[in-house]
């Protein structure tokens, strides 16, 4: 029994080790099964991306297509950023401290040529100055350039003066039906800031307020001819060089932009061009769909081992392993059933002769063949012969009475008969 019980124990430990290791395995392969997903996704939306954004799905079969696609674009932004383009000559201020902004014609670029010419020839008086963020700075800027330098502390600004910078254009708010020529625009939605842009709507709608940007003269006298049957009309300028003051005042060579060479490189700067935005847009993609290819390739990858894995001669015999260890454990357990009843102390009967005590079986331990209660033949009545025999169940532990009857011996009394004595 013992060493059925330590085979049992060793058993129970071995495929207890087996199961915890195909358990781990299933569980790393849906794991793996959802990391696979997870990439494919991710990789299935940048290539989406990627096509949205005029990239051939040819190119995007592999890591080493991508890796040369974004070597080209690489190469086409360097040469983006090596073309001309117009920049500002004024010397910069000192932007490494914090409480100085910038020169006013720094914070701003304009794209178009003909709006920079006109922007620049309408703001040359400030272009130069720089823009602090507290007074005592401005100050100290005043003091160290000898009183040369132009300066404006954005903590002097009366704020409430400045314009909504979104709100619509004057003939949309006073006559919305009206259709004017001439592609009437805001002067400030034209700039892009190169720096703080909350500071610079401040600086710049102080300085251009509601100012408005058409296409010629006729077109821009025609607007306000019609803005002032309603409200007042702010400074109009032309894209071909003209001004007409918020007086109505236009005309002369006060009025006029000078040709770009005259500014001497007073001028807004040209942001970078939208080629390159897009150039930039595509390779910050396609990086990110390289990364999500080769995560997906890798994972794959090993979702593929493990399951080889599975399929191998070593693993195959281990679970062949399991399974004999699984029907031997049974076949132990069954003769641990079989030949370890439980010792109950209600069930104990005593033998006849006072030997050691006997105990029942129970029911679960009982045979087949085996009645569920002990059954005793009494002696039936009696016949000519005496008394007929007591007959016991051999298979059956003695009852109470089969017990006391047992105890009891045969003696002849005087007269003959045979009775029963108990024995001392």
């Amino acid at each position: 029994m013992a060493s059925l019980s330590v085979e049992r124990d060793t058993l129970q430990s071995t495929i207890k080790t087996y199961k915890s290791m195909f358990e781990t395995q299933q569980q790393l392969i849906a794991e793996l099964r959802a990391a696979v997903n997870e990439t494919l996704k991710e990789e299935q939306n940048l290539r989406g991306e990627l096509r949205k954004q005029n990239i051939p799905g040819t190119q995007l079969q592999s890591v080493e297509t991508v890796d040369k696609l974004i070597a080209a674009r690489v190469k086409e932004r360097e040469q983006v950023l090596r073309s001309p383009r117009r920049t500002c000559s004024l010397s910069p201020a000192e932007t490494s401290d914090t409480d100085i902004l910038g020169k006013i014609a720094h914070l701003a670029l304009v794209q178009q040529d003909e709006i920079a010419r006109v922007l620049s020839w309408h703001m040359s008086a400030d272009m130069d100055c720089v823009v602090t963020l507290t007074t005592q700075k401005a100050k100290e800027v005043y003091q160290r350039t000898q009183g040369r330098q132009q300066v404006l502390p954005l903590d002097s600004i009366y704020r409430k003066n400045l314009p909504e910078w979104d709100k619509p254009l004057p003939h949309i708010r006073f006559q919305p039906k009206y259709k004017p020529a001439g592609n009437p625009v805001y002067a400030r939605n034209l700039l892009e800031f190169t720096r703080d842009e909350e500071s610079c709507r401040v600086v710049f709608g102080m300085l251009l307020g509601d100012t408005l940007i058409l296409d010629t003269l006729d077109q821009a006298n025609q607007y306000r001819q019609e803005i002032i049957k309603y409200t007042h009309c702010p400074t109009i300028l032309t894209r071909s060089g003209d001004r007409i003051r918020s007086n109505g005042k236009f005309g002369g060579t006060m009025n006029k932009a000078p040709p770009m060479d005259k500014l001497k490189g007073c001028v807004f700067g040209q942001p970078l061009p939208i080629a390159y935005h897009a150039l930039c847009t595509q390779i910050e993609t396609l990086e990110k769909y390289k990364t999500a290819l080769a995560a997906s390739i890798q994972s794959h990858d090993e979702l593929q081992e493990q399951i080889n894995l599975q399929k191998d001669p070593e693993t195959l015999e281990k679970y062949k392993e399991c399974k004999e260890a699984e029907v031997k454990l049974k076949e132990v357990e069954q003769k641990l059933g079989m030949n370890m009843p439980t010792r109950n102390l209600k069930h104990q009967t005593y033998t006849p002769t006072g030997t050691e005590p006997a105990l029942k079986k129970t029911k679960s331990e009982q045979s087949p063949a085996t009645p569920s209660r002990l059954s005793v033949v009494h002696p039936s009545p009696r016949s000519r012969n005496g008394p007929s025999p007591i007959i016991v169940d051999p298979s059956a532990t003695p009852s109470r009475m089969s017990s006391r009857i047992a105890s009891m011996t045969t003696v002849i009394s005087e007269d003959g008969r045979k009775r029963l004595k108990k024995s001392l």
